[in-house]
């Protein structure tokens, strides 16, 4: 087995609670942050997840 390393970083955060939902569908729709093998799925995947 190989050896698993883990990177955590601050990314900041919303100053306000209106601003939740367009803070995580950016971050979501980074595909550094999630990978996913259907790029055109990124952004619908980020709607989901941020509207959750």
């Amino acid at each position: 087995m190989g050896r698993v390393g883990v990177l955590l970083l601050n990314l900041g955060g919303p100053d306000q609670l209106k601003d939740v939902g367009p803070f995580l569908f950016n971050l979501f729709a980074d595909p550094e942050i999630i990978r996913i093998p259907f790029p055109v799925l990124q952004r619908p995947l980020a709607w989901f997840i941020s509207t959750r």
